[in-house]
């Protein structure tokens, strides 16, 4: 009877401790002074899944500047599968690889761009696959970052 007691004891207080854990995560995420990501995700002309996140941040090149950035991610399934992949910020390319091989893992670009205040951002990830011609494109859309996040005299 003695070992059930502490047992019980130290289960409850490993729960409570897991939970005020997992809300602390949550509410850091919800109070980020750059916003929530946004999200997409879907699957290619071939039905390669793929994903797609972006998000305002201050933490570019320079201190406290304001940017805005995409990760994007393609699970293909295989290591060597050759793609151009490209990114924009409303139609404004900024970054492009014509030949972006891929790990066993899959293919994985993450990349930052300037952002301009008071501006909705339209943030596209276009994918083309060498060998096959799968084409996946992913946009996500952004609100105008909050007057919070970055330097606010840029």
């Amino acid at each position: 009877m003695r070992m059930r007691v502490p047992t019980a004891v130290v289960t409850v207080g490993v729960l409570a401790l897991v939970g005020v854990t997992a809300t602390a995560t949550a509410a850091e995420a919800k109070d980020r002074p750059c916003g929530q990501a946004a999200r997409a995700q879907g699957v290619g002309g071939n039905g390669t899944p793929w994903t797609l996140k972006s998000m305002y941040d201050d933490d570019g090149p320079v201190p406290g500047a304001l940017v805005v950035g995409e990760e994007f991610e393609i699970a293909t399934r295989g290591a060597g599968q050759h793609w151009t992949v490209t990114f924009t910020d409303n139609d404004v390319v900024f970054f492009t690889n014509p030949d972006d091989v891929s790990t066993p893992t899959g293919l994985r670009e993450v990349h930052m761009t300037p952002a301009a205040r008071n501006t909705v951002e339209h943030m596209r990830a276009h994918a083309v696959r060498h060998d096959t011609g799968e084409v996946i494109d992913g946009t996500v859309v952004l609100p105008p970052a909050p007057a919070r996040c970055g330097n606010r005299g840029a």
